[in-house]
């Protein structure tokens, strides 16, 4: 085990070319669609009918979230954007495609009758989540659906410099959709937000970044309790599914990172105050395949992928980063952080 200066692995000239470089790319994105609401208000009194807080409303807004959520971080950071997903033929289907729409997002959206659009509604007083009000009908994609999609599907892979699948257990995510991706995708980038019971969909991809319980009940093992036993899951994960990198994300602990060669690297968390995880394993994979597509090592794309997750857990809601931000952000804490190689 020694210590390793990020400055060695990360300039800040590395994230300026980066940022500039970015323009020039192209992700395609499949994976599940989620319109993500927010109340906002502030807390004054208690209900008298029930023990519970009266929210004042001050705004409403809404965001595409779910692989909506990774588009907008990528093009956020000047990236252009193909999607793939699905939605209900409803009112919140229609404010989700505006919402594409009107940011310049390439699409092809199955829209299903007698299937609701996948909603998270929260209610946020001040800095603090109350409460979520989840409406989801969970229907699997099938073969007939498959087939709307796979022309647009060749379009795009074939203009873009990877592809990113969005899991998160939806229904859009089906073995015969993976299987498409993978012979369709073959030669490119291939990244993965796996969800729990389709670990095993996702076998010699370029990197998966599940969080440390998916990753432990995605192979049925006890979550770690220290990073000793991250460190095995990791690599019983790379053995199992032939993964090429592997990064779990560790919250307030940071990440781990398994490399193709072996290697095995603990970087620390970089915030120092969170408000809100909603939405920062997007901004870390969408970042990360910006990085890969770029040329950076794993090692390098997950360090700045690091930094975009310190920025967007210091924002309530879904959020994205901007590429000033990176760049802020990198510069004034790149010389205080070490990684520790195992």
């Amino acid at each position: 085990m020694k210590k390793i200066s990020a400055e060695k692995i990360l300039s800040i000239e590395d994230t300026k070319g980066f940022l500039e470089k970015v323009k020039k790319l192209n992700v395609l994105v499949v994976g599940d669609l989620i319109l993500d609401k927010f109340i906002w208000g502030s807390v004054r009194r208690i209900s008298p009918e029930a023990p519970v807080p009266i929210v004042e409303v001050r705004k409403e807004t809404v965001l595409a979230g779910g692989a909506g959520n990774v588009c907008l971080n990528i093009v956020d950071l000047g990236a252009d954007v193909s999607l793939c997903g699905k939605i209900g033929d409803d009112i919140n289907g229609q404010i989700f495609v505006d919402i594409l729409n009107k940011r310049n997002i390439n699409h092809s959206l199955i829209t299903e009758n007698n299937y609701a659009t996948i909603t998270k509604t929260r209610i946020i007083a001040g800095s603090q989540q109350l409460v979520r009000i989840d409406h989801e009908q969970i229907k699997n994609l099938i073969s007939s659906e498959l087939e709307k999609i796979k022309p647009f599907f060749k379009e795009a892979i074939r203009r873009s410099n990877a592809v990113l699948i969005s899991d998160y257990g939806k229904g859009m995510i089906t073995p015969s959709l993976i299987q498409f991706i993978s012979r369709e995708a073959k030669g490119r980038i291939l990244t993965v937000d796996p969800k729990i019971n389709h670990f095993s969909y996702y076998k010699k991809v370029t990197c998966l970044t599940p969080n440390q319980y998916e990753a432990s009940a995605g192979i049925r093992l006890p979550e770690p309790q220290n990073q000793e036993s991250i460190n095995r899951l990791g690599i019983k994960i790379r053995q199992k599914l032939k993964c090429r990198n592997l990064i779990i994300t560790q919250g307030k602990d940071g990440m781990t990172i398994f490399t193709e060669t072996g290697e095995i690297y603990q970087l620390p968390a970089i915030s120092k105050e969170v408000y809100d995880v909603t939405g920062a394993g997007d901004t870390v994979i969408s970042v990360l395949t910006l990085a890969l597509a770029n040329g950076f090592d794993i090692l390098k794309a997950g360090l700045i992928s690091n930094f975009s997750a310190a920025i967007v857990v210091q924002k309530i809601g879904t959020a994205t980063i901007m590429p000033v931000e990176l760049e802020n952000i990198v510069r004034e804490n790149i010389r205080e952080i070490s990684i520790t190689k195992y």
